[in-house]
């Protein structure tokens, strides 16, 4: 083998994995990329953890061999630079501060990814008795939403609204009185368009109204209507959210919540600092690259 060429050979001591998406370190394709800047270079690659012998690096990826010129194996390092971030796995947002009550200042869920949780405190004797999140829905009848098993100490109740800021559908109780609540998957007025809503959770009997009056007939404890799933027909439905009348039950009642989600993703995508790092590399490195053509052109 010629000087110049660098070989990735197996490491005597590896022990058998099974398969695994490719782990470069940033360091170790940084120096690649200079290295194949600087002279031609003939790579051998093979499955497995390797070693490389002069980047003392592990590196592990799908077996295939090649002979490829600087130009092709700088920009295969380029692009390794440019996707290497991985996203977050966390799946649980916590409320930070005091999430709002209405659009404007609603709190918008981001760097978690799927967004399966929410986490957040009510204290109404503090003027806080409604919070409400920005979060990402997939569509297709497949979100969901349930206080069950998530709070304790109050009687909650949820409601959803779309980027426009109208009802879509709310639930105080999920079966009789003072009773979790839940925005059930496949009912006739779960989403089925994907994008941007507005979750908003309340003590109850604390209900949405616009400047036509409540927006949902939830909480109809005369009629026996608590338990349903309701749409935006109550007398201010037709439009958008603007504040919450009536009074709280169990009062001072509050305390912390979990809201548990189907079909929902964060509604910002908060890229890591390593993702940063990895795509201005990237970039720096494409202009080296072009730069060293330029002159030789």
């Amino acid at each position: 083998m010629s000087e110049n060429a660098i070989e990735l050979r197996p490491s005597e001591t590896a022990e058998p994995s099974e398969p695994s998406l490719p782990n470069f370190s940033m360091l170790s394709t940084l120096q690649l990329v200079a290295a194949v800047l600087q002279f031609p270079v003939r790579v051998r690659l093979f499955n497995d953890a390797t070693l490389a012998t002069r980047m003392r690096k592990n590196v592990s990826m799908e077996r295939f061999m090649s002979t490829v010129d600087p130009a092709r194996l700088a920009w295969f390092c380029i692009l390794s630079l440019l996707f290497l971030g991985r996203p977050s796995y966390a799946t649980t947002f916590t409320e930070t501060g005091d999430a709002g009550n209405v659009p404007n200042t609603a709190q918008v869920t981001a760097g978690v990814e799927p967004l399966m949780e929410i986490a957040g405190t009510l204290s109404p004797t503090s003027g806080d008795g409604q919070d409400m999140y920005l979060i990402h829905i997939d569509g297709g009848g497949t979100f969901s939403a349930t206080t069950v098993g998530g709070v304790a100490g109050f009687d909650s109740e949820l409601f959803l609204f779309g980027i426009n800021r109208k009802g879509i559908y709310a639930n105080d109780d999920v079966v009789g009185y003072d009773a979790p609540a839940t925005l059930p998957a496949g009912h006739a007025l779960t989403p089925i368009t994907s994008g941007d809503y507005y979750l908003a959770i309340t003590q109850c009997c604390s209900e949405p109204t616009s400047s036509g009056g409540q927006i949902f007939p939830v909480s109809d404890t005369f009629n026996n209507h608590n338990s349903d799933v309701n749409g935006p027909t109550g007398a201010g439905g037709a439009l958008s959210i603007t504040g919450y009348s009536g009074a709280y039950e169990d009062f001072p009642g509050g305390g912390s919540y979990r809201v548990f989600l189907t079909g929902a993703h964060a509604a910002a995508v908060v890229p890591e600092p390593k993702a940063f790092a990895l795509m201005l590399a990237g970039l720096g490195m494409v202009g080296l690259f072009a730069r060293r053509r330029s002159r030789t052109a």
